[in-house]
């Protein structure tokens, strides 16, 4: 009877082990369903615990076709990775594409930008190339009093991420606003600056086609920390920065790898400096852009930040007519 008791308890352990991993296998099957249908991720490695999963969506990574491994990380992976990318529906091809950080109650900051820089602009007197924009925003935060509501949530121009709006969390809003860009769009060039920012989007393309590092451009205001992992990081300032494409795809991919291997860091355009320096990418200075008022007397200033938007207009009419901005 011992012998029979102790046969039968075997047989259940092998039955409720053989359960576990079907229930796990089609666990992990759902779970894949439902982060492509939710987060764009099409394929996702088997090497990742669903865990993992969870972590890398949280940190914005979004990217199709994304295999995580340690032989990903490197540039020839990100150049496959690049050209895997096909935009749907198909868009015509952009020479820059502007990615505009906004929160979600800055409206009439948005409502500024459109009726000034980013309608006027080279582009019409030279129709043979183009450009494109879009807001980036997150969802409101719960533990704030609003006494604002934004109008323009329902337009093209405005994507919505399911993060929580917090200056702490930039650095996922950014990369899962890059994600989303290279899945959906076509373009040589992005540049990344916020709603108090004035692009001179005058002088922005010519100095862009006398680049002649062209394939893995990183560039604006040089800044250098020695605050995260340890290490100096010489990076662009947020308040507007350049890559080309190639260099954006090897920032997406960077961040899946290094979004498991360490921990944060919550100073986005820190941040972005670090993933491309793990890519061999170095930050290139640019004049003209600049991170306060250093430059305003020089109207081939390409970025100002920190403006009051009703300001707008009077640097648009300096820009148009190519004189001081203040």
């Amino acid at each position: 009877t011992v012998m029979f008791s102790t046969r039968g308890s075997r047989i259940n352990c092998y039955k409720v082990l053989t359960i576990c991993v079907f229930l796990f296998t089609v666990a992990s099957f759902f779970l894949t369903l439902w982060l492509r249908a939710n987060y764009g991720i099409v394929q996702v490695s088997t090497t990742l615990t669903p865990t993992q999963y969870v972590r890398l969506v949280r940190r914005g990574v979004t990217a199709p076709s994304l295999l995580y491994s340690p032989q990903n990380f490197s540039i020839a992976e990100s150049d496959r990775f690049c050209d895997s990318l096909n935009p749907s529906p198909p868009e015509k091809r952009h020479f820059v594409f502007l990615m505009i950080i906004s929160s979600w109650e800055n409206s009439l900051r948005r409502d500024y930008i459109r009726k000034t820089w980013a309608t006027y602009h080279w582009f019409w007197q030279n129709p043979g190339l183009s450009y494109s924009y879009k807001f980036v925003i997150s969802q409101p935060d719960p533990k704030r009093n609003y006494s604002v509501f934004p109008t323009d949530l329902d337009r093209d121009d405005v994507i919505i991420s399911d993060l929580t709006e917090h200056y702490y969390l930039l650095d996922i809003k950014v990369m899962w606003g890059f994600s989303q860009i290279l899945q959906h769009h076509n373009f040589d060039y992005i540049l990344k600056c916020d709603d108090d920012t004035f692009v001179n989007l005058y002088r922005l393309p010519p100095k862009l086609l006398a680049l002649t590092n062209t394939d893995y451009f990183y560039g604006g205001k040089v800044l250098e920390t020695h605050n995260w992992a340890n290490e100096g990081i010489r990076y662009a300032a947020g308040s507007g920065y350049v890559l080309s494409r190639k260099a954006l795809c090897a920032v997406v991919l960077a961040h899946s790898v290094y979004s498991l291997e360490t921990p944060r860091i919550p100073i986005e355009d820190a941040y972005t400096g670090l993933l491309n320096s793990r890519m061999g990418v170095k930050v290139t200075p640019l004049k003209g852009f600049a991170t306060e008022h250093e430059s305003c007397k020089d109207f081939t200033t390409v970025v100002f930040h920190h403006i009051n938007m009703k300001l707008f207009p009077k640097l648009l009419h300096a820009a148009v007519n190519g004189t001081h901005f203040c």
